[in-house]
């Protein structure tokens, strides 16, 4: 068996793009996402609930419940959230082959998009509460944020500063790219997210949830799929928050490879470069000192959150849960997703049962926390387990934008503080080791799990795990996506007979059609010659 000190401890490289730096990269960027086998994504935003809203505003309420369990209930509520609230970032993890004969071996390229955009729009306070706790700059988000205007129809608004005109633009191609890509799209426990982009830079919201749903289908041929479904399908026993997925498959990777068995190799690309002045560099966080406690947070371990945030004197450092799961349980084999197997010790026989039912705000993205050795705060080096870092283009260059660790905390987020199933007896929530130390926490290496590119690259490592270890089974998640609330019924992309493509589809897909060629072959290739995507509109619908 490996030494679990060198588990788990992959750093992420991320390209930090903003209003400063899109231009340059612009072009590289779009060529990386063209090569793309899938693509992985996350965002943060300013609010996934309606709360307190002046009545001034005078909201029907009842409209805005997004935890409803009817479906078209459910979608008006978050249509209505995601057209009044706001992108912060987005993150996307390109995994694009590196060996075509070598399965599992990928090139990674993470971007991190600071937004900022230019419609009013409204601030959840638990969400500004949460980013502020986390490390997120607000600040640096109005100054360096890419400008855009959410709701195009089909072009976005254009106003007389011409930078702002471009910044939208460009950024707008850069997720339609995604959809000309017709490769998977990866997310976890991402409604949310499709919602809120598909309304940012798409084009408006269909009325319901049957066209949204045709539409996703339409501009996703190659399947949506998410890592939260596929976890909790594939281990119902086992915890799905992202974070914990995604150290339990990075352990396994490692343990194959040891073993000589196929293994994930993946080679993290370096930034591009940018012809924009250099910061200064900021230095890498000290090693973490060992704290002396030797028991962890079974709220977090099930959940990925506990209600005492980072005041529970408890252990949240995922690693160090893992490392007490397989010393208690004795288990470091394989499980059906390709993880050491080892299920949450000392469980409530309830705790499967209320992580399912816990309306995973909770359970997603937000709240994730992990050890110092797994993140390089600089993001420039990082080499253990099975995932390297490999120069890509420009490999002298750095981003002009400072290293923000720290900066892009998961809005997401947010949506986990409202959960409180949790207790504040931490004696019955908690578990001990012994033997094991639980490493003390460093609070800017905690931050960076809350930024939108990391969540991303965890989430494609978790996929492309999947992809290795079910790969027969893995057909049978494609467009599930989970719902809040809902986990037995994830929610089913797929075009009804009884529906039909939304408005805005067949407006904004001839835009996309129209760019194809120029993106896939080159701006030499006529458009004429283009292929239409499915369902795309010709020029006498529009």
């Amino acid at each position: 068996m490996p030494d679990n000190d060198n588990i788990g401890s992959t750093s992420a490289v991320y390209n930090d793009v903003t209003r400063d730096n899109i231009a340059p990269l612009f072009k590289d960027i779009r060529d990386i996402i063209s090569r793309a086998k899938f693509v992985a994504i996350d965002t943060e935003f300013t609010g996934l609930v309606l709360s307190n809203a002046s009545r001034l505003f005078r909201f029907n309420t009842a409209e805005w419940v997004t935890r409803a369990t009817d479906m078209k209930e459910k979608y008006k509520a978050m249509a209505n959230i995601a057209r009044t609230h706001a992108l912060l970032s987005l993150g996307v993890s390109v995994y694009s082959r590196r060996h075509v004969s070598v399965p599992g071996s990928f090139n990674v390229n993470n971007f991190n998009f600071t937004l900022q955009a230019q419609n009013s729009h409204l601030i959840n306070p638990s969400s500004v509460s949460f980013l502020a706790r986390n490390g997120f700059d607000l600040t640096r988000q109005a100054a360096k944020g890419i400008r855009f205007f959410s709701s195009p129809n089909p072009d976005p608004v254009v106003v007389k500063t011409e930078e702002i005109n471009e910044e939208g633009r460009m950024i707008r191609e850069i997720f339609l790219d995604l959809v000309r890509l017709r490769k998977p799209l990866v997310i976890h426990n991402g409604l949310f997210d499709l919602v809120y982009l598909y309304q940012s830079f798409f084009g408006p919201l269909p009325d319901t949830y049957e066209s949204f749903v045709y539409d996703l289908h339409e501009m996703f041929p190659g399947g949506i799929y998410d890592t939260k479904v596929i976890v909790e399908g594939a281990d119902p026993t086992t915890a799905s928050f992202l974070a914990y997925a995604y150290h339990k498959s990075e352990r396994i990777q490692k343990r194959r490879a040891l073993a000589d068995e196929p293994a994930l190799d993946i080679r993290l690309r370096n930034r591009l470069k940018d012809e924009s002045p250099k910061p200064s560099e900021p230095q890498p966080a000290g090693a973490s000192s060992k704290s002396g406690t030797q028991r962890y947070c079974s709220d977090f371990a099930v959940r990925g959150h506990c209600k005492l945030d980072q005041k529970c004197p408890l252990s949240h450092d995922i690693n160090f849960i893992l490392d007490c799961q397989e010393r208690e349980e004795g288990a470091t084999g394989d499980s059906a997703i390709g993880t050491s197997g080892a299920t949450i010790p000392n469980k409530p026989a309830s705790a499967a049962k209320r992580k399912r039912d816990s309306d995973d705000p909770s359970e997603g993205k937000p709240k994730r926390k992990a050890s110092e050795s797994a993140l390089d705060v600089t993001g420039v080096s990082s080499v253990l387990s099975s995932t390297v870092l490999e120069n890509g283009v420009g490999n002298d260059g750095m981003l002009s934008s400072e290293k923000q660790a720290v900066s892009d905390a998961d809005t997401n987020t947010s949506n986990d503080a409202d959960d409180t199933d949790s207790t504040d007896d931490t004696d019955d929530t908690s578990t001990s080791s012994e033997g094991i130390d639980a490493p003390a926490l460093n609070p800017s290496i905690e931050a960076m799990y809350h930024t939108a590119a990391y969540d991303a690259f965890m989430t494609g490592y978790v996929f492309a795990s999947c992809q290795m270890l079910l790969p027969e089974k893995l057909g049978q998640y494609k467009n599930k996506v989970y719902l809040m609330g809902r986990s037995g019924t994830p929610l089913l992309i797929k075009a009804s007979m009884y529906a039909t493509n939304s408005i805005t589809y067949r407006q904004t897909m001839d835009r996309v059609v129209k760019a194809e060629k120029k993106v896939l072959n080159g701006p030499e290739t006529s458009t004429s010659e283009t292929k239409p995507l499915p369902g795309a509109a010709t020029s006498d619908q529009n």
